[in-house]
């Protein structure tokens, strides 16, 4: 298995850690090197598509970063794990069906499936799992996705979504939130920065609040780590595996670590509980130039920077 510094090595320069969010381990979490690539949110280009927001270096630059992915592939073949961690569309804001995004973004698509990647579904790409699901046909996305070391589960990958009141697609609130965001998706078309204008609103909401309720936002903990508003939320998870109290339950589980994305915000984070020690990985997204990404090699887990 490649060392994290040695990817750090291979890539020339181009792979970095973002703000040195990089932990250790107590234990071997995987037996192959994964990346994780969030949020892209792809639509036919144009003045709303938040993955080149205008620009088109953007697209260059991600496709820089796919070929370096198939280098290593080449060389690591089966020990290299590649998997998207959902929305990979936006079919929220999409003028059509997913065919206009697939022509637009041929180069990136084809490379992704060439790799090939392990695709979770998101929230606004969730319909590819939703619609289709009754016919047997998810275009390869999964809800949820593990990987083992010895023989148990020790890493959970979902988008995020899950933990998100305003965003739950299985809840009330969760279709209010899409609701809401397909009528600013609407409105971008007018006013392309009206998303990041309504985020940053939404960020100082969250700071109000933050002062009644630490839970919302991030925090310090005594340790001196970021604490994640979602990460109780993936630790009781985490412990219905271990427990085998899930629903879909696969065997001997260990999980120690959740990777997500859906907040658009790298962060990594952990917390001893109950005598074991959890760690959350959110990879933060590529979207507004962000080009973010997780990367796990067996015990050493860090949010890295392309380019």
């Amino acid at each position: 298995m490649l060392s994290l510094d040695e990817i750090l090595s291979k890539s020339d320069g181009k792979v970095t850690l973002y703000k040195d969010l990089r932990i250790l381990a107590e234990g071997y979490l995987t037996e192959k090197v994964t990346i994780c690539i969030p949020d892209m949110h792809l639509l036919e280009k144009g003045p709303t598509d938040d993955f080149t927001d205008g620009i088109a270096a953007h697209e260059q630059r991600f496709l820089e970063f796919l070929d370096f992915l198939l280098e290593l592939k080449a060389s690591e073949k089966e020990a290299l794990e590649i998997i998207q961690l959902g929305d990979l569309y936006d079919l929220w804001q999409a003028r059509g069906n997913t065919n206009l995004i697939q022509n637009a973004y041929t180069n990136i698509l084809g490379l992704l499936d060439e790799l090939p990647a392990i695709y979770v579904v998101g929230n606004h790409d969730i319909d590819l799992l939703e619609w289709y699901k009754t016919r047997g046909e998810t275009f390869g996305r999964k809800w949820r996705h593990f990987s083992f070391f010895e023989g148990n589960e020790r890493v959970i990958y979902e988008h995020g979504f899950q933990a998100d009141f305003a965003n739950n697609q299985d809840s009330w609130s969760g279709i209010i939130g899409r609701n809401i965001t397909t009528v600013v998706g609407m409105a971008e078309y007018l006013y392309p920065d009206i998303d990041i204008v309504l985020g940053d609103a939404w960020d100082d909401i969250k700071r109000i609040f933050n002062t009644v309720n630490a839970g919302l936002t991030p925090v310090k903990n005594p340790e001196g780590f970021n604490t994640h508003e979602y990460l109780e939320f993936y630790i009781n998870l985490m412990g219905k595996y271990n427990r085998g109290d899930s629903d879909d339950h696969h065997g001997p589980s260990k999980l120690a670590l959740a990777v997500v994305g859906h907040t658009h915000s790298a962060r990594l984070v952990k917390k001893p509980q109950n005598g074991e020690t959890f760690y959350l990985m959110d990879c933060g997204s590529w979207v507004n130039g962000g080009h973010e990404f997780g990367v796990i090699c067996g015990k050493d887990l860090a949010i890295c920077q392309w380019g």
